[in-house]
């Protein structure tokens, strides 16, 4: 009987002990339950947010003029003109006054004695004129000139004219010394950049500088000189006004211009942006 009980015993205790086999690999001493239940299953990891690019915004093309028979040209009576005599490396600004369509215009402007005695000889000159929105540029020749009643030219009607169409947001960079008149006094200011819509300003400020209480939606007016002859008085909005040690950065948007002020604008921008076209 003894044997019996020893040998249930035995296989009971058989029966009970954890498999250890060579295909299971598990570590000795390891618990029945644990090599029974089967790992948790890991909670997904959080998707990480992408940063998708916005799409590029389409780039514009460079401008290009158009070459367009002379009869599209189109003249602005009492618009500035301005005269580039590419061999001499002069230019001039005068005013359209007149013209007879296919034969002549007329241009009231002063030029030197020894540049109208070239011109005479034969020296070509490019002139480039602003009118509705566009800039025209063509080669001419003088015809005659005369000094009294006033100092005109004639000029040769062009057989083609290069024509651009200005687009509002064209921005060019320049350096015009300018005042700013209004509640804050006069107050010199620099324009250092200008778009047919606008300008950017700077000014030296300190802490006793009425100019320091600007404030977006001010009211002012801004007289400058944009060259000979092209003076011009704006009336302009303060957009954005920024100071930055000792400096005012502020963009102004031009309201309420006149006819007369707006055409000096586009054309001295356009008349820009041709150059750097170029």
């Amino acid at each position: 009987m003894t044997n019996q009980l020893d040998t249930a015993d035995t296989a009971a205790d058989t029966a009970a002990a954890p498999r250890t086999d060579n295909a299971s690999g598990a570590a000795a001493g390891a618990t029945p339950a644990a090599a029974s239940v089967a790992p948790a299953p890991r909670a997904p990891k959080a998707a990480k947010a992408m940063d998708i690019p916005e799409p590029e915004a389409p780039r514009e093309e460079p401008r290009r003029p158009e070459r367009l028979p002379g009869v599209h040209l189109d003249l602005n009576i009492g618009g500035p003109i301005v005269l580039h005599f590419p061999m001499l490396g002069k230019k001039y600004e005068g005013k359209v006054v007149g013209y007879e369509p296919y034969s002549f215009v007329i241009v009231l402007a002063r030029l030197p004695q020894d540049v109208l005695a070239q011109a005479a000889g034969g020296t070509s000159m490019v002139a480039q004129h602003h009118a509705g929105g566009m800039v025209f540029g063509f080669r001419t020749e003088l015809l005659k000139n005369i000094t009294n009643p006033a100092a005109l030219l004639f000029l040769g009607f062009p057989d083609s004219v290069d024509r651009i169409v200005l687009r509002h947001n064209q921005r060019v960079s320049v350096n015009l010394p300018g005042t700013l008149n209004g509640k804050y006094g006069d107050q010199k200011v620099m324009v250092q950049d200008m778009t047919p819509t606008g300008c950017q300003l700077s000014a030296k400020v300190d802490l006793k500088s009425p100019l320091r209480e600007a404030q977006v939606g001010d009211r002012l007016v801004l007289n400058c000189e944009m060259g000979c002859s092209l003076p011009i008085v704006a009336p302009v909005e303060l957009r954005r006004v920024v100071a930055e040690k000792g400096l005012l950065y502020i963009g102004a948007q031009f309201v309420d211009m006149t006819p007369e002020t707006t055409e000096q604008v586009n054309s001295y921008v356009g008349g820009l942006l041709e150059f750097l076209n170029h």
